[in-house]
């Protein structure tokens, strides 16, 4: 899991289409683009546009195995609960066919800000759009899904 902002992205020069997609996100004014997927690179990299309230009750973590996870703020505040694969979890739900998986897991929070970014490995499962402080906020992010 890589957590950071996009003013450091020429950290990460050398991680191939990870970097191509933080290189983008970091070119791209997305407070106007219209909410929706969109292709980069075809299915080796494309994004989706979203707008959605927090929820302070979500628990449900997931996982993907055939993309990498790249979730950026662009407005609002949610809470993401991160934990390894590895860890103690129950499977509640599989859609192989979307490269998703999901599971009842404990998570450590970390906020994600406006401005602030995670990559998402395979191995890092993940709790997004948690309301902090318990109370609902819209928020406005964009995730790049990267084929591993």
């Amino acid at each position: 899991m890589i957590f950071d902002t996009l003013d450091n992205v020429n950290n990460y020069e050398g991680l191939g289409r990870v970097y191509t997609a933080l290189k983008f996100l970091s070119e791209t004014d997305f407070s106007k683009t219209p909410l929706g997927r969109y292709k980069l690179d075809g299915d080796n990299i494309f994004y989706m546009v979203q707008s959605y309230d927090t929820d302070p009750d979500k628990t449900i973590s997931e996982a993907h195995k055939k993309y990498i996870d790249i979730q950026y703020m662009v407005e609002g505040e949610e809470i993401i609960g991160v934990a390894d694969i590895s860890c103690d979890k129950e499977l509640t739900e599989a859609k192989e066919e979307n490269d998703v998986w999901f599971y009842n897991c404990k998570t450590e929070p970390l906020t994600l800000s406006a401005g602030k970014y995670m990559v998402l490995y395979p191995n890092d499962l993940h709790c997004p759009g948690v309301a902090t402080n318990g109370t609902a906020l819209t928020c406005r992010k964009v995730v790049v899904k990267v084929k591993v």
